[in-house]
């Protein structure tokens, strides 16, 4: 049973602006391995780019798309390039509605079409969820349920949010091991209430099952797992970052 890779995305993203680099560099020192997105190593040269990023100790752990993306043949093409150019397996696609079962099956219908021509090339499409798709149930059956129903395995993972999954009202442990063999990456992200959106804080210092996510996690081969948080609260993003590693290491779950 291993440990899956420590990512980060989005906490430091203000830094990043100011000194893409250099807060790289403080991210690998605080003990991640790697980050969501990556966009800027696309600008200028890029093989340059990402071979200084892999110096750093770092990797990418996924690209990025949207629905646009999806539906269209040549943008397609280049979220494929993209994501080879940034040495990663995954693209993830990171939010849609769950108005209706219909709707969600002609979603499926795009996921089946999409993850097919990724997988011909190497690649694996995620779907990211929030709270949503677990407050929405179809005849008994959560709406990501319907997703992963509809979806051949081989052509939709699933990037399973831990606390945007607390926040629907489910048990993140649970969902991860109903999943198995589809979730590649979990997000780590902890909320100091369930009463509303927006009581982010940094891991380890809320309400949500961290340790029994990770415990999952690695029972289901989780490849990555992400540090996330929306919305800074008392600290700056690094001090975030830090923290929310810190905690992880200090519990032995890293």
């Amino acid at each position: 049973m291993s440990i899956p890779k420590l990512g980060l995305i989005g906490i430091v993203q203000e830094e990043a602006k100011q000194d893409f680099w250099g807060t790289m560099q403080r991210v690998a020192e605080i003990g991640y391995e790697g980050i969501e997105g990556g966009a800027e190593l696309l600008q200028g040269n890029v093989e340059e780019n990402i071979a200084r990023f892999h110096g750093l100790g770092l990797q990418i752990a996924t690209h990025s798309t949207n629905k646009e993306q999806l539906q269209d043949e040549k943008k397609l093409d280049a979220v494929i390039r993209d994501a080879h150019r940034l040495h990663t397996k995954d693209v993830t696609y990171w939010w849609d509605t769950a108005d209706t079962r219909e709707q969600l099956l002609r979603d499926a219908e795009l996921y089946n079409a999409a993850g097919s021509r990724l997988a011909s090339e190497g690649l694996r499409l995620c779907y990211h969820n929030h709270a949503h798709e677990f407050q929405r149930t179809y005849h008994g059956l959560y709406a990501l349920d319907l997703l992963a129903e509809y979806t051949d395995p081989k052509h939709l993972y699933f990037r399973l949010d831990v606390a945007w999954i607390t926040l629907g009202g489910a048990d993140p442990a649970h969902i991860l091991r109903k999943m198995a063999g589809r979730v590649p990456a979990i997000h780590l992200k902890d909320v100091y209430g369930t009463d509303e959106i927006g009581k982010w804080t940094a891991v380890g210092t809320g309400i949500v099952d961290i340790k029994g996510s990770i415990e999952a996690a690695k029972e289901i081969g989780v490849e990555w797992m992400t540090v996330e948080q929306d919305q800074l609260r008392n600290l700056s993003g690094m001090q975030t970052a830090a923290v929310s590693y810190l905690n992880l290491k200090e519990k032995g779950l890293l």
